[in-house]
């Protein structure tokens, strides 16, 4: 049974890399396909780095939720990385982020590939409600263009970016989280120590449209909802078809489905806190709403959130 933490968003913020590469600008570069990833994936660009690294997405990504939060950087006392393309392998891209930020307080990566936002909501919440800490910071960020093989099909799929919250105790909002892992999808999505990704895409459509649904419907459950409480959800971004069969299995009409592929592509951990923002930001998401959050990455990792909106 998941627990309706008293948890709300107080400040949002997502960064992107200036360069953007379309689906015709990989097609002459490299010799993809121009036509399907648009037809079906629905994505129609990317934005991949030029010099930056995920420490200075995520920095400039935590700077703006801090900014947008009211708060000052020094009054963060916890803060939680969520990356599957690290600056490196030690030390921790939280650590390095902290340098920039200039902020002194405990921090630490976690790796759940796409479902990463997630598990660090399903990390923090409980932490803030036991008032073990009183303001968190929720950075994903990612730059799968390090570790995409341009001679494979599967560079279409991913961008670069950040999104972050800050976290605090709530009157009225409330976050509820369900998180999964069973290890069976080691081999279906991997990126050996120094080499680029290999994904069976396959695969990953089929984990996401069998594990998902029994995410939702049991996340749903467990808070005592139902699919048509559901103002908008707001999942990572694994491609159109998958969504739209995820949708029509739990009964979401798609116009409720968020979506930002279309100019962002899939940026994993990052792709739920830089939709999350970009709704928020278009006053698509509004205060009281009820918003639903998916995702599944590799190993398999998969979940889903409930967020009564309140910021």
């Amino acid at each position: 049974m998941s627990k309706k933490y008293k948890v709300r968003i107080k400040g949002i913020g997502s960064y992107v890399p200036d360069r953007s590469l379309t689906n015709k600008d990989l097609h002459e570069m490299y010799g993809t396909n121009e036509l399907w990833p648009e037809q079906y994936l629905g994505i129609k660009e990317r934005r991949w780095v030029v010099n930056e690294l995920a420490s200075d997405l995520g920095y400039k990504a935590g700077l703006k939720a801090v900014e947008n939060s009211g708060l000052n950087i020094k009054d963060i006392d916890l803060m939680i990385v969520a990356t599957s393309s690290p600056d490196k392998i030690s030390p921790s891209t939280a650590c390095i982020i902290a340098d920039k930020l200039n902020i002194d307080c405990p921090c630490f990566d976690v790796n759940s590939v796409c479902t990463g936002f997630l598990y660090g909501l399903n990390i923090a919440s409980p932490l803030i409600e036991a008032q073990a800490y009183k303001n968190i910071l929720l950075i994903a960020t990612e730059t799968y263009s390090k570790i995409t093989d341009i001679n494979s099909r599967d560079c279409v799929y991913f961008g670069d970016g950040a999104g972050a919250v800050v976290l605090t105790s709530s009157d009225t909002g409330w976050i509820t989280t369900e998180v999964y892992s069973d290890g069976k999808g080691k081999d279906g999505f991997m990126t050996p120590i120094g080499s680029t990704f290999i994904m069976d895409g396959k695969a990953v459509f089929e984990a996401g449209t069998s594990k998902l649904p029994l995410a939702i419907n049991k996340v749903l459950s467990d808070s005592g909802l139902v699919v048509d409480d559901i103002d908008y959800m707001v999942p990572h971004q694994p491609g159109i078809k998958m969504l739209k069969v995820i949708s029509e299995k739990v009964g979401l009409p798609f116009e409720k489905v968020v979506t930002v592929m279309d100019k962002y592509a899939n940026i994993a951990a990052a792709s739920i806190p830089i939709a999350l923002d970009d709704a928020i930001k278009s006053d698509k998401i509004k205060q009281g709403q009820t918003i639903l959050l998916a995702s599944v990455g590799s190993g398999w990792t998969w979940g889903a959130g409930i967020i009564k909106f309140e910021n």
